[in-house]
């Protein structure tokens, strides 16, 4: 296990601070003519190395709550921590710097490039950090062994099955070496044996990595792999009676 996931505690035993902290957040969105609130003063603490599931009915506001905490959205008030820092109080650039750096997403569709092979892809955000192309193929290539990919490295994504696809998403969403990665029904379009394989392979990054893995899904058996499960109703976070700690 990592020195990260390792230092969950202080000397004494005491939790650490959380990785990612939520205060107050509010969201609503224009529809119709009128105002819909998605997010209502919701608060949400995830610690370093956790793993969380966030369930909840079909547009409740789910996806929403998740890219504000990768700040591919803001709230409309409302403060999200990182580490202690107020991570909405920076610059565009400073937040993309910052979400490229600090934040893996894996979506319900991977969004590779088809035409490219699997190294090319999961490459690309290290190239857009400013890393030259083969050191940041190299990163590339060690993640796509991790992910079970070796004998596919060069191959177009097109030419791959949707369970090879979802695994270089996964390898791109790592290739940095996030603090934290989100996850957005990520095995929502395949079959359950390909989906179980997908899961077991967060779990296990989760607990050999020390990453914070939050996911939303409607799979039960894929949130009870997690360490937490919560719901989100009427804009706010609910905690679950059956948490594992």
């Amino acid at each position: 296990m990592s020195e990260e996931a390792a230092a969950r505690k202080d000397d004494e035993g005491v939790c650490a601070a959380p990785r990612l902290e939520a205060r107050g957040l509010c969201r609503s969105f224009r529809m119709d003519g009128g105002e819909i609130a998605i997010l209502k003063d919701l608060d949400f603490a995830v610690g370093p190395g956790d793993s969380v599931a966030v369930t909840g009915a079909s547009g409740i506001g789910k996806s929403t709550l998740l890219h504000i905490l990768g700040t591919l959205d803001r709230p409309d008030s409302g403060t999200l921590l990182v580490d202690g820092l107020d991570v909405f109080s920076r610059s565009a650039r400073e937040l993309a710097r910052f979400r490229n750096e600090t934040v893996g997403f894996v979506f319900q569709f991977h969004h590779l490039l088809p035409e490219f092979s699997a190294l090319e892809n999961a490459a690309i955000p290290r190239m857009i950090a400013g890393q030259k192309k083969r050191p940041a193929q190299e990163k590339a290539r060690a993640m796509l062994e991790r992910v079970g990919l070796a004998h596919r490295i060069r191959h177009r994504v097109r030419e791959m099955s949707g369970g090879e696809q979802q695994r270089v998403a996964l390898a791109r969403a790592l290739v940095c070496g996030p603090r934290v990665l989100l996850a957005d029904e990520p095995t929502g379009n395949l079959d359950v044996r390909t989906a179980r394989g997908i899961h077991e392979l967060l779990v296990s990054l989760n607990e050999n990595e020390g990453m914070t893995l939050v996911v939303v899904t409607h799979n039960p058996a894929f949130a009870r792999m997690m360490r937490r499960e919560v719901t989100l109703s009427e804009g706010r976070i609910v905690e679950s009676s059956e948490n594992r700690g």
